[in-house]
């Protein structure tokens, strides 16, 4: 039975079997497409720090002065292990990487044998190097010595110094250091207005060269790559004359010089109409020149529109220079949205009826993946947080533009430290003019300090919001917050940040607070005083005697002296140093004393004392009475009488109520009465006299 049951089954499984097979076709994928596949499995965390911030968690830099720190320490150490290489370069060709990456190999070096019967092959070395300059020296001595250069080696070094402005063109800089690029004011990243272009330079004295032997073939690249560099570097005049020159001789323009010449249109013509009637006419030469405008042509027009702020057919032009992208078949990129943004909405006070930034979300929340197609993109989240906060005011339509750049790999279109910075400030101070706190907080939890590490601004608006709306469960995380972010130092700028933040506290304490969070308050005060010393002998017992340092000075040497006065100089450079005034006094008395902290209450009581002389402002009437009820409850009579005699001496109308204070106090001996009788009977102050003394 099992043997039939067996053949049964292999017949079956035999006639059931193909009689062929066929392959599947190859799929061809990029080198790091299991990388790609990998990276799709995972999703973008927000909250994370930059990956040039990541560092051991004690380690990661929250204020903005550590990141800028830390990045420009990272370029700066990178920097110097590019010259131990280049220093050393025989200890650096081991080349274990696959494939191979050129940039950690040191940079090559030229033996000045190479230059003494230089040849075609040099001079694509220097120009690989970006050595152009050099190029250009070895190109005049392979002239000088009749030796043989190709037209393609002539041109090619000519297309650099068009491009370059006769120069070798600047090194580029780290990602850390392009990050803050604005702050380090690097040439290569301006983008001024003001014509740069060297007269006279290499590029032009080889033009004039290669002219007089040029092909018209060869024109054609050798005047557009002139006319390019010319518009590149704004000298307007000269690419014009060029240009006429080209007209007259039929020379044709190629697509990258009409790019550049549309984009130079606002240096060209003066008026708004003269600019558009110079770029209908431009586009009308291209179309009969049967040149196809691409992305970068588009998006120098609606540039060129950008530049007329005040042009009342702006918006309706640019709209049209959209519909004619789409009828070429090319979609627009976040430039050219960034470009029609700012024409929209020209200044702050202009736009808001349009609603063209709702649309343009509408169009690009369609789009699955966004890429970079133009150099303009990096501006499109910046200019659409800017005038979703200050032009429409929109909460929910900035709320969706963060959305937005929290998708897939999206914040990589902040391309710098100071866009972002200038992003994240416009959201918040949006949010917390109109939004409530159970949808601000957590956002603003989520971001910094890891993300974005607010200005003092900021800070300021978020203390304001907090007060509005009374979230005492955040006021304790606020002030680790303010530590985490570095506004409690001894900056007379962050100053009014502590201001502002203890008047928070102690206006909570104007209602029923509960008895943590008075300690809590409590200790935000005593971190203060340890941070910053009210005394110069406080500090000296944080950072060691002096009458020790004296003695063991005796037993030392004069070098050993004068090194120990140099560490001290620097010691005391260290020293955290804060000016206390009447107003820091006030406040801190009144956290103080609630807590039943009389030591440290009594000690800023009198410092203000040995130092009202000096002191900006004097103890107010509330820190005062805080001190005074705490000392009755003490039952320090003297420290009391001492309290209502500087009431007294500054007439402030809460003296009855001083007065009235004490006089209940069970304990209080007939001297004391007597003197509070005194002080009652010699005072100026109307309410002391309505006090019935016993």
């Amino acid at each position: 039975m099992l043997l039939r049951l067996f053949h049964r089954c292999a017949s079956t499984s035999t006639a059931a079997r193909p009689t062929n097979f066929t392959f599947p076709q190859r799929i061809e994928r990029s080198p790091t497409a299991i990388l790609e596949s990998l990276n799709s499995c995972v999703q973008t965390d927000g909250g994370n720090p930059a990956y040039m911030f990541m560092d051991d968690p004690f380690l990661i830099p929250t204020s903005a002065y550590e990141k800028r720190q830390l990045a420009l320490s990272k370029a700066s150490g990178k920097k110097a292990a590019r010259w131990i290489i280049d220093r050393y370069s025989y200890a650096f060709f081991h080349d274990v990487a696959v494939p191979s990456i050129p940039s950690y190999f040191p940079t090559y070096t030229f033996d000045e044998k190479e230059f003494i019967e230089p040849d075609e092959s040099t001079l694509y070395k220097l120009m690989n190097w970006n050595k152009v300059t050099k190029a250009h020296e070895i190109y005049k001595k392979c002239l000088e010595y009749k030796i043989d250069v190709s037209d393609a080696c002539k041109y090619a070094l000519f297309d650099l110094l068009c491009i370059y402005n006769s120069e070798n063109p600047l090194e580029a800089l780290l990602p850390e250091e392009d990050w803050y690029r604005r702050e380090l004011n690097e040439k290569n990243q301006s983008n001024l207005t003001s014509r740069t272009w060297k007269e006279n330079g290499l590029a032009e004295q080889m033009f004039e060269e290669l002219k007089l032997s040029a092909t018209s073939e060869q024109k054609i690249r050798l005047y557009n790559s002139f006319v390019s560099g010319l518009l590149k570097y704004n000298h307007v005049e000269k690419a014009m004359t060029i240009i006429d020159e080209m007209k007259q001789a039929t020379i044709p323009i190629d697509l990258t010089t009409y790019n550049y010449l549309i984009r130079s249109t606002s240096l060209i013509k003066e008026s708004y109409d003269q600019r558009w009637q110079f770029v209908v006419d431009t586009l009308k030469e291209m179309k009969d020149s049967s040149i196809q405008p691409n992305l970068r042509t588009f998006n120098s027009v609606l540039y060129t529109l950008r530049r007329c702020p005040a042009y009342e057919q702006g918006p309706k032009l640019a709209l049209a220079v959209l519909n004619e992208m789409r009828q070429c078949g090319i979609e627009p990129s976040l430039g050219s949205w960034a470009h029609v943004i700012m024409i929209f909405y020209p200044s702050d006070q202009i736009g808001f009826e349009t609603q063209m930034l709702p649309q343009i979300m509408d169009e690009l929340e369609k789009v699955a993946q966004l890429e970079w197609k133009d150099s303009d993109d990096g501006e499109f989240f910046f200019n659409a947080m800017f005038k979703a906060t200050v032009n429409c005011r929109d909460v929910e339509l900035a709320k969706r533009i963060h959305r937005f750049l929290m998708v897939g790999s999206n914040t990589r279109f902040i391309p710098d430290g100071f866009r972002e910075q200038l992003y994240y400030t416009n959201l918040f101070r949006l949010l917390f003019r109109v939004d409530m706190p159970e949808q601000v907080m957590p956002l603003w939890e989520s971001v910094v300090p890891n993300v974005y590490s607010p200005s003092m601004n900021v800070m300021e608006d978020l203390i304001e919001f907090i007060s509005t709306w009374n979230i005492q469960d955040y006021y304790v995380r606020l002030w680790s917050d303010l530590l985490m972010l570095g506004f409690i130092d001894s900056r007379q700028t962050n100053r009014r940040i502590l201001d502002r933040y203890l008047s928070l506290l102690i206006q909570t304490n104007h209602g029923k607070p509960s008895t943590e969070q008075i300690k809590q308050y409590a200790n935000i005060a005593r971190q203060i005083l340890k941070r910053f010393p009210l005394e110069p002998e406080e500090v000296e017992q944080r950072f060691g005697s002096t009458n020790d340092a004296s003695a063991q000075q005796q037993e030392m040497t004069d070098g050993q002296q004068e090194q120990q006065q140099q560490q001290q100089q620097q010691t005391n450079q260290l020293r955290p140093k804060l000016q206390y005034d009447g107003h820091l006094l006030s406040n801190l008395i009144c956290l103080l004393a609630p807590a039943d902290d009389w030591e440290a209450s009594w000690s800023l009581y009198e410092h203000y004392l040995s130092n009202r002389s000096t002191l900006i402002n004097a103890l107010n009437e509330q820190s005062l009475m805080s001190l005074l009820s705490l000392a009755n409850r003490k039952n320090a009579i003297n420290s009391a009488l001492d309290i209502i005699e500087t009431i007294n001496e500054l007439q402030y109308e809460c003296l009855g109520d001083a007065l009235d204070l004490l006089n209940r106090n069970g304990n209080l001996p007939n001297q004391s009465r007597q003197h509070l009788k005194t002080i009652q009977k010699k005072s100026k102050v109307e309410s002391a006299h309505h006090v019935k003394l016993v």
